[in-house]
């Protein structure tokens, strides 16, 4: 059972650690805040573990509130490792002793507070404001709907954009808009070396400051025993690591349950997709579904895979030297996701194939092909082939091709294609 004095001391500790530090950049998340932050709802924070959550608490804090006017909790820490739900009205008693009556909460990495939503919920319903962060999605969304449902608005925070990611190498971007810089050689070039890093290292702001593959190797492995082995008691540790790393070192591929079954000699395809399921909770990876008109369909076809961040891919991938054609795709689904786009591939029967098709609702918005070697005339008609048949059938009459460095437009057998270098859609540049 926690003390009284370890708990005033890790409050007292845990307010000082979320003091803003001028090595943190703004995150492009916080302009979402206002929209949020006055209503009564819940708002909820997602994402994966070391992207920067904490630090995103503590920048809507002292942006929105300032730190006299809050409560600041991080259940992440080591200390709180016996607290249990029941133990939180000792919690909020410490927090009027210490810091007086305040109405704001920030709850950090909720997750490790088992059947934390029934505080929460009474929380509320007291009229705290509350802040939650997480990083299991479907854990989250599934027990906040149990009591919650209608209550609270969710945002994902990535790792650093590609954008945040210059801003972090001291790349003053507003100014480079408003001045159309990246038009000038010395500044583009910086901008595409920068971005050949960004490719590699990812976004993961400690491997961004500190570029050591170590950092990653053991955030994989904690992910996967943490949140998932612990989490869900899964007794075949080899079996669910093995498979994490088919993932990745697939990422960007298609896979099917089945195959995965066959590799690793499991009992039932159900069981691979509580496996995969599992790690996709963590945002270590992502689904893609291919395209269909039947819902049905959509379910029940071979998907492909991504990882949430570049950086695994080189840090604990098998190949001696980069694969840009992978590395450009994954990168962009990452991009698109933090778009918020509704995403699916589509490939037709003779297996011409688009990599990202994005949904409004029940219409297709846009055809998104990624193309690194496209000086390679073979690769360039196969991609420019697939693009064109997927927008006949999709009936859409623009296209996007993304490339390493040609910016065009051409009309093809009478569909628009726009070739854009992937720095200038990274950077939402169109000019």
């Amino acid at each position: 059972m926690i003390t009284d004095s370890l708990l005033k001391q890790v409050l007292i500790e845990q307010r000082e650690l979320i003091k803003p530090s001028p090595e943190h950049i703004e995150r492009e998340l916080i302009e979402k805040i206002p929209q949020f932050h006055k209503l009564k709802h819940i708002v909820v924070i997602t994402g994966h573990r070391r992207a920067g959550k904490s630090v995103f608490l503590s920048q809507i804090i002292h942006k929105y509130y300032g730190i006299d006017e809050v409560y600041y909790l991080n259940l992440d820490d080591e200390r709180l490792a016996s607290l249990k739900s029941e133990d939180m009205n000792k919690v909020m008693e410490i927090f009027h002793i210490l810091f007086g009556n305040k109405k704001v909460i920030f709850l950090d990495e909720i997750q490790n507070l088992e059947n934390w939503e029934r505080f929460v919920a009474r929380l509320y319903n007291q009229g705290y404001k509350i802040y939650i962060t997480g990083s299991n999605a479907k854990l989250l969304s599934s027990e906040l709907a149990t009591l919650l449902t209608g209550r609270y608005v969710e945002i994902e925070l990535f790792p650093f954009s590609f954008r945040e990611f210059l801003v972090y190498r001291g790349f003053n971007i507003d100014d480079i808009e408003k001045q159309k810089a990246y038009y000038k050689t010395e500044i583009k070039a910086q901008i595409r070396r920068l971005l050949d890093e960004y490719l590699i290292i990812g976004g993961f702001p400690e491997n961004v400051k500190y570029k050591e593959p170590s950092i990653l190797r053991t955030l994989f492995s904690d992910v996967i025993t943490k949140d998932v082995v612990h989490r869900y008691r899964i007794k075949e540790i080899k079996t669910i690591k093995e498979i994490a790393h088919f993932l990745l070192s697939n990422s960007t591929n298609e896979f099917s349950y089945n195959r995965i079954k066959n590799i690793y000699s499991l009992g039932s395809v159900h069981t691979v997709k509580n496996y995969v399921e599992y790690l996709t909770s963590t945002y270590m990876f992502f689904e893609l579904s291919r395209f269909s008109h039947s819902l049905k369909e959509v379910h029940t076809k071979v998907k492909k895979i991504y990882v949430i961040d570049n950086g695994f891919i080189d840090a604990i991938g098998f190949s001696s030297s980069p694969d840009y054609g992978r590395l450009y795709e994954n990168l962009v689904f990452i991009e698109l996701r933090r778009r918020g786009a509704d995403l699916y591939y589509y490939k037709d029967k003779r297996g011409r194939e688009i990599d990202f098709v994005v949904r409004d609702k029940r219409n297709i918005k846009d055809a998104i092909q990624v193309c690194f070697d496209i000086e390679n005339n073979t690769v360039l008609k196969r991609e420019v082939s697939g693009l064109i048949y997927g927008m006949k059938e999709l009936v859409l009459k623009n296209g996007l091709i993304i490339t390493s460095s040609v910016e065009d437009r051409k009309s093809i057998n009478g569909f628009n294609i726009e070739f854009l270098p992937l720095w200038k859609w990274l950077l939402n540049l169109k000019g």
